[in-house]
């Protein structure tokens, strides 16, 4: 009667050897599929981070457009809402046609100047019915465009109550189809030769690290700044513009120009921060974050500045003797385009000091236009 005792004394260390494996496969899979959860919550995460991003960078049109009826005379306010919305409706139809593949390529064989591939025109090679999109491509397309139309409207206001409406729109399709997604090329898309994710850049290019420029100092404000000094040079001043009491040029309303500018600056908060792309790799979090508080002080040191550089400079250099609002926004937002490039890599300190630089540069190059007779409201 001992042989059935023992027989059962040796199948119960089998039988919880078998049991802890088959407990172990189950935790396995479940912490399998706990890491597919996460990693399918990441993309979706990172989806809605850059949609709420470009949003806010979107909602920038409507700064641009109250700043600029703001800053002329009334008879032409209703040309530049105009123009303001043509913007964004003309500009979003040619960078999906044209813009969006100019500027980034897909796959092999890019070149450092353009892009080629028939990937992004008209946006032919996205696909979203194979169960595995989350819209990252969708997603990246909106911010990009976003950024086109803040590029493109930045003209606008330069070439304000002289500018028809036919030729401002052509020049906006050429901005938004050629001029700035080629320079996009160039800096962000790794086949650029001035990009710096570029491995292997052509030619004289090879010894340079190539150019970081995080959330568009100059791919964007200077490309459109270009567009718009171009603009206003070629068109010249309004009639008597320079001749006589300049004050009968004076914008229409200071709570437009305000309001606008406010407008622009929570838009920033987009177009910096943003600019990560994501939000859930390691590290994105913290150089969002870090951007956020430089843009915010660069934008205050840059309106600080201007507000004391206007009142307190001598009138041969460009001073006025009472508080100037339109020179402390327009400061302001000379602080957040010298931060946008070093955004999220600039210690805290630096930020206040870019700030104070930008209202410096716009302060100088403000009174040089002006004596050089170039007309931008």
């Amino acid at each position: 009667f001992s042989l059935p005792v023992v027989a059962d004394r040796r199948a119960g260390p089998t039988q919880a050897i078998d049991a802890a494996m088959a407990a172990e496969e189950t935790l396995q899979a479940t912490v399998d599929a706990l890491k597919a959860q996460v990693e399918k919550n990441e993309k979706a995460m990172d989806t809605f981070y850059l949609l709420f991003a470009a949003s806010l960078v979107f909602l920038m049109q409507a700064g641009f457009a109250l700043l600029a009826a703001g800053s002329i005379r009334m008879k032409s306010v209703k040309n530049i809402l105009l123009k303001s919305v043509m913007d964004a409706c003309a500009g979003g139809i040619i960078w999906y046609l044209f813009g969006f593949g100019v500027a980034f390529h897909q796959g092999e064989g890019g070149n450092g100047f353009i892009g080629t591939s028939g990937f992004n025109y008209a946006l032919s090679g996205v696909d979203d019915t194979s169960g595995a999109s989350y819209g990252a491509e969708w997603a990246f397309f909106f911010f990009q465009y976003a950024f086109a139309a803040a590029a493109a409207t930045i003209t606008s206001g330069a070439v304000a109550e002289r500018c028809t409406l036919t030729g401002y729109l052509a020049y906006v399709m050429l901005i938004v189809g050629l001029l700035y997604p080629v320079v996009v090329h160039w800096v962000w898309d790794p086949n650029g030769f001035l990009s710096a994710f570029n491995p292997e850049p052509p030619g004289p290019f090879k010894k340079l690290p190539g150019m970081i420029d995080f959330a568009g100092s100059g791919v964007v404000h200077l490309t459109g700044g270009v567009c718009a000094f171009m603009g206003a040079l070629t068109i010249r001043p309004r009639l008597g513009r320079f001749v006589g009491d300049e004050t009968l040029f004076a914008g229409q309303s200071s709570s437009l120009q305000v309001l606008g500018t406010f407008l622009l600056w929570f838009g920033w908060y987009g177009f910096n921060p943003g600019s990560t792309l994501a939000i859930t790799p390691a590290g994105y979090a913290r150089d969002a974050a870090r951007a956020a508080v430089t843009t915010t002080l660069a934008a205050a040191s840059g309106a600080t500045t201007g507000l004391l550089l206007k009142r307190g400079l001598p009138s041969q250099l460009g001073g006025v003797p009472m508080w100037d609002l339109a020179a402390t926004c327009n400061s302001l937002l000379g602080g957040l385009v010298s931060i946008t490039a070093g955004c999220s890599t600039v210690d805290v300190w630096a930020s206040i000091v870019i700030g104070l630089v930008g209202a410096i540069v716009y302060h100088v190059a403000s009174c040089t236009m002006r004596k050089l007779k170039i007309d931008d409201p």
